[in-house]
């Protein structure tokens, strides 16, 4: 049995990915349902209820196909250039590196074989730098201080001539 720290990690990583697969809060929580009603409970692998989760997800993203395309505006803008990318492409992106699923157990899930789910994946991570990110969120200039100017008023030179 796993520890309850662990399952609460576990459970967590399910929500995150079937969220940004689906787009929406309710149905990531019922993926996650689902996901956790195919565990049998005698012995929990460790990946089962990702895959069974994001298996789930897939299936109920058809249904919300509107709401899938949608960003919620509280994401950082590098999360949210996930949504306008295909639905295949944004599963390659997620499995693969938001959940850090294996090569196998990827191209298992979506039905491609090792060699194409990699050039999928490819893809995606071309395709994402240059997609701009459908939010109504008002893009801010960095302001001195910030983080993207890499510098602070910490740094700032002082004048010594006074000195």
């Amino acid at each position: 049995m796993r520890a309850k720290g662990d399952v609460y990690k576990a459970l967590d990583e399910a929500f995150r990915g079937a969220w940004f697969l689906t787009g929406s809060s309710e149905a990531a929580e019922y993926a996650v349902l689902d996901g956790i009603a195919a565990l049998d409970f005698g012995r929990i692998p460790a990946d089962v209820l990702l895959i069974e989760t994001v298996k789930s997800a897939m299936r109920r993203r058809a249904d919300l196909a509107s709401q899938s395309e949608q960003a919620s505006p509280h994401l950082p803008l590098e999360l949210q250039r996930l949504f306008p990318l295909t639905p295949i492409s944004r599963d390659c992106f997620v499995f693969r590196v938001l959940l850090g699923m294996t090569v196998g157990n990827c191209s298992r899930i979506l039905r491609l074989g090792i060699e194409e789910f990699e050039q999928m994946l490819w893809a995606a991570l071309q395709e994402l730098p240059s997609l701009k990110a459908r939010s109504t969120r008002r893009e801010c200039a960095p302001t001195r201080g910030s983080f993207a100017t890499g510098t602070t008023t910490a740094e700032k030179p002082t004048d010594t001539k006074g000195d």
